[in-house]
């Protein structure tokens, strides 16, 4: 028998410990938007082991990061061919097609995943956004049958619920499609156990007030922040609102960091709102500034002057940030109650949202976050300003420069027009889409919610009242 000489097994493992932290820090570097640096990273760590799968899936999301879509399509590609049993790489190639709109390729690298994997949820959600998908379909039927297989992963199943109510309000059939999306969120309070529904208040908020801004207000101007916060729920109409302002040469568009969330989360905030900013002033460097410089550093638009975070939770704590970086814009998104709450409602999230399990709790959710909008617009020193998703839908050129010129942003008409209009087919705009950000901005979900008035009877009461005790 052959025995791996003591040297040579010690070798093997600093190396495999090597490779490990530097994927680790590549992997950090992507999801902070330092795509340049994670890609360095990704490129030698494949060059000494390209069988590390993580590796080139990092370097798929950094390239598409870099807007390099072409080379990422490739390496996708080149993946799949190396890990042919992972769906992943084949799922990547899909979406970067639609990226491209490249709408028939798309359609033909969904379909087929599906005949290989024929019940790939995440492939027939997003797959449903641009390819009909009728109630009598094999894929409703395969849905169908799957909704009650008890070996399914919990959240796997409630999914099949979400989705075939997106199949069944697509084709009209609105009242079975409400009970398909009841019984999904009935499955999503079990996962959750029933536990933490309702959106809450910080507890700070009590002394989060104007005279704490004026208390904390810098004696001397910061270094300006290249950041602008676009705050409210999710469906509100934040991405669209990000689509129009990101398509200007100065603003780079970053999505749902959580970078500020989590920064004024995790601080020690037990000994109140003075003395949570006196350990958020006393930090070592500047973290809010750093993060979002280093994204524009290693990002696609190196001309920016501003990122664009649109986090819901941002909203909770934000009279944190005044003190800190009073020169950052911040837009105020809200929308219609109703159709507010029917959106949250068809739409499967995750654990940080478990307010919209349920419609009552969804209903006070929008109350309490407008709540907290009134609040930080009558306290905080940061310019700001207010939008309605109706009337970016409605005017979303018109909307965006209001925007733009009431910060004193440079303004671009063109890529306005073009960001408005896009150049991608007509997709199927539903409350839960998967697509958000793509095609062009209609305004065909202005309304939608009186095709369920009778099931949602119950929100605007749940809503007027919350406001009502705030």
């Amino acid at each position: 028998m052959h025995v791996r000489p003591k040297k040579m097994e010690t070798q093997v493992t600093t190396l495999q410990a090597d490779l490990e932290d530097r994927l680790e820090d590549a992997q950090e570097d992507e999801e902070d938007g330092r795509y340049e640096r994670a890609l360095i990273l990704c490129e030698d760590i494949l060059r000494t082991d390209p069988r590390l799968n993580a590796a080139w899936k990092t370097r798929i999301r950094a390239l598409i990061g870099l807007n390099q879509l072409d080379l990422a399509f490739d390496t996708a590609a080149q993946a799949a061919r190396l890990f042919p049993d992972s769906v992943s790489h084949r799922l990547m190639q899909a979406r970067i097609h639609v990226m491209l709109r490249r709408w028939d390729e798309a359609a033909a690298a969904y379909g087929a995943i599906l005949r290989d994997h024929p019940l790939h949820l995440n492939t027939i959600r997003e797959m449903m956004d641009f390819v009909p998908i009728q109630p009598q379909d094999d894929i409703s039927r395969r849905l169908n049958a799957a909704s009650t297989d008890l070996s399914m992963k919990p959240y796997d199943r409630a999914s099949t619920w979400f989705l075939q109510g997106q199949i069944y309000m697509n084709a009209g059939r609105d009242t079975e499609a409400f009970a398909f999306y009841d019984e999904g969120n009935r499955q999503m309070r079990d996962v959750h156990e029933n536990n933490r529904l309702e959106y809450s208040f910080s507890r700070l908020l009590p002394e989060l007030d104007a005279a704490f801004q004026r208390r904390h207000a810098p004696l001397q101007p910061p270094e300006p922040c290249p950041l602008l916060l676009i705050a409210g729920l999710p469906r509100s109409g934040k991405t669209l609102m990000e689509k129009l302002l990101a398509s200007q040469p100065g603003m780079q568009g970053v999505g749902e960091t959580s970078a500020l969330y989590n920064l004024f989360l995790d601080v020690d905030r037990s000994g109140g709102a003075d003395r949570t900013m006196a350990i958020l002033r006393s930090l070592p460097t500047e973290p809010i500034r750093g993060h979002f410089a280093g994204r524009i550093k290693h990002g696609p638009k190196k001309q920016s002057q501003r990122c664009i975070d649109t986090t819901p939770g941002n909203l909770e704590q934000l009279g944190l940030l005044g003190p800190l970086h009073p020169d950052v814009p911040i837009v105020f998104v809200r929308r219609d109650t109703r159709d507010l709450a029917a959106s949250l409602y068809f739409k499967q999230f995750n654990k940080a949202h478990r307010y919209t399990y349920e419609l009552g709790c969804a209903a006070r959710a929008i109350a309490r976050t407008e709540y907290l909008a009134r609040r930080w617009q009558d306290t905080m020193p940061n310019p700001m300003i207010e939008v309605t998703y109706e009337s970016i839908v409605a005017d979303p050129v018109g909307v965006a420069t209001r925007v733009l010129n009431h910060f004193g942003l440079a303004i671009d008409d063109a890529a306005l027009r073009k960001a408005a209009n896009d150049d991608g087919k007509t997709l199927n705009i539903a409350p839960g889409r998967s697509l958000d950000g793509v095609g062009g901005i209609r305004a065909d979900l202005v309304g939608f919610s009186e095709r369920f008035a009778p099931q949602l009877k119950h929100v605007l009461p749940a809503y007027h009242a919350e406001r009502a005790n705030l």
